[in-house]
């Protein structure tokens, strides 16, 4: 949470022993028994002496990670990377010229700009049949030791045309992700002094808050693929501890995935594509996520809290983003 600043069953009859080979069910057939292929993980990195850029890893069955591949190589920081449903382009937030949206293919060609420029539009995502962004446009940049700026949600569609406004005046309203069900959720410091979770229909109506834990953060919510569920990181045990959580699209039945104890903290999620997965950012002494010299690395965890591992492949302290590819 960065805070503001087969097993395969076969029910198969054993034959006789005195039946011949040739009176067999041919159709009977052995099982694949080769590995499932590696799936494609982006995240952010911010190489020594430069700036952050977006890099795809493969992960195996396992959990490791290999071959990282640098994506985008200019001279802003270039953050908070989302996959197209199709899996074919990213949409991402690049330090140029204030703050916008791009989007690039996923062999690193065809960036284009999306947003004006110079532009305050961060934290885009896409929408589930990939034609429109969601995205958060700021009123002002966020300066040391002020309140943190209004912002507005927004949509365009994937070629920047069509952009218009779905709700005015949130006090630091940003990441907001879209779902298959057509709703919104979104963080916001509405409820100061801390960070809360949010849910907003596509036309601005409808506005539900969906966390309220007293001197607690709710942060970077993401939906899961089927709608039903949402990941996010929050502080709420207290003591400096900072795990990652899952509750469902009302806000109910409100489940612990991760329980790392400090030093060592976990937030910063995405749900691999059958919704049984997620990554997430491991970090150690990171203060929630916000110091930009600790050490971090892209995990991974099944969707119910067990199995929770390493990818061996390092990342941004702030602004991981590791995402799972479609």
């Amino acid at each position: 949470m960065r805070i503001p600043c087969i097993a395969l069953a076969m029910g198969c009859s054993s034959p006789s022993p005195s039946a011949p080979v040739d009176a067999l069910d041919a159709s009977v057939t052995t099982p694949d028994a080769s590995p499932p292929a590696p799936v494609r993980i982006a995240f952010v990195q911010h190489p020594t002496g430069e700036s952050k850029h977006i890099y795809i890893t493969e992960v195996d069955a396992s959990g490791k990670g290999s071959n990282p591949t640098r994506l985008t190589g200019d001279a802003d920081d270039e953050t908070f990377v989302t996959w197209s449903p199709d899996g074919k382009r990213l949409v991402y937030e690049r330090a140029n010229a204030g703050a916008a949206i791009y989007i690039i293919n996923s062999d690193g060609s065809g960036e284009q700009r999306l947003s004006p420029s110079p532009g305050l539009d961060v934290s885009p995502s896409w929408s589930p049949d990939g034609s429109q962004i969601v995205y958060a446009r700021l009123q002002a940049m966020p300066q040391p030791d002020q309140p943190p700026p209004m912002t507005d949600l927004r949509i365009m569609n994937a070629d920047g045309t069509g952009d218009h406004l779905v709700l005015a005046n949130l006090v630091l309203g940003i990441e907001p992700r879209w779902s298959s069900q057509d709703l919104i959720v979104f963080m916001s410091y509405a409820d100061a002094p801390g960070l809360n979770i949010y849910t907003v229909d596509l036309n601005g109506a409808g506005l539900h808050e969906l966390t309220n834990v007293a001197g607690a953060n709710n942060a970077e919510p993401v939906w899961s693929h089927d709608g039903a569920h949402i990941s996010f990181g929050s502080d709420r045990e207290g003591n400096d501890k900072l795990n990652i959580f899952k509750m469902d699209a009302d806000g109910g039945n409100v489940e612990q995935l991760t329980r790392f104890d400090v030093p060592f903290e976990a937030g910063d999620t995405s749900w691999s594509s059958d919704d049984k997965k997620l990554a997430f950012e491991w970090d150690v002494d990171g203060m929630k996520q916000s110091d930009p010299n600790a050490v971090a690395e892209v995990w991974t965890v099944n969707a119910d809290g067990t199995g929770a591992v390493t990818t061996s492949i390092s990342c941004s302290d702030v602004d991981c983003s590791p995402r799972f590819q479609p």
